[in-house]
């Protein structure tokens, strides 16, 4: 049988906006890019989206690479001032929003929760005490990979659940480099992309930083 080759998950530069272009119009399909930004997307606004995110300022970009393909996108934000996030102090970050995107080939194959898993490790290793998320209620595959991971509802609005995942109160950083997640404002820092490799079989993943 032939090996299945590994998703390398890596935190992705500003450079890279083309790449992540791609991956929203190439490997996702009409439902999954609805799923992701909660609107109709085209090509026109899926540009205006990439051109607009941020790499190192209140945000931090994770991709999973299956051999040279990106075929994952997370993206990890700053969100202070949010109501639900009281406990944000200038220079003190505790909160952030996540949003989520993988493949339409790759789906059920441990994708998603390879990347969710490195970005949930990464952002308690950081010191974020909680992240949040927003999907749509009939995006079942994302809630039910975010109960397992953790993520507990909130609330629901518009047919809209908005989740939440706490850092446990027993963390201890992983052996990784933390991520900077620089708060909305402050200059972010040239650090090498992190990464993380991962096997996945047979809906399994095992990861080794």
């Amino acid at each position: 049988m032939e090996a299945t080759p590994p998703i390398t998950i890596r935190t992705l530069a500003a450079g890279e906006r083309e790449a992540v272009e791609r991956f929203f119009l190439e490997e996702l399909d009409d439902i999954a890019l609805y799923w992701r930004f909660f609107r109709t997307m085209t090509p026109l606004t899926v540009h205006a989206y990439v051109a607009q995110m941020r790499f190192d300022n209140g945000c931090v970009v994770f991709g999973a690479y299956y051999g040279e393909r990106l075929v994952g996108v997370a993206e990890l934000s700053a969100i202070p001032g949010s109501e639900m996030c009281a406990e944000n102090r200038p220079g003190a970050l505790s909160c952030a929003e996540l949003g989520i995107a993988v493949s339409n080939q790759l789906r059920h194959k441990g994708v998603g929760r390879a990347l969710l898993d490195d970005l949930l490790r990464q952002a308690w290793t950081r010191g974020l005490k909680r992240i949040q998320l927003s999907s749509l209620r009939d995006n079942r595959p994302m809630l039910a990979l975010a109960e397992r991971l953790g993520f507990k509802p909130l609330r629901e609005e518009s047919g809209e659940i908005i989740m939440q995942a706490l850092r446990p109160g027993d963390w201890r950083d992983a052996p990784v480099q933390a991520v900077n997640i620089p708060a909305a404002g402050e200059p972010g820092e040239d650090a090498a992309p992190q990464r993380t490799v991962c096997a996945v079989r047979m809906h399994k993943v095992r990861c080794d930083p």
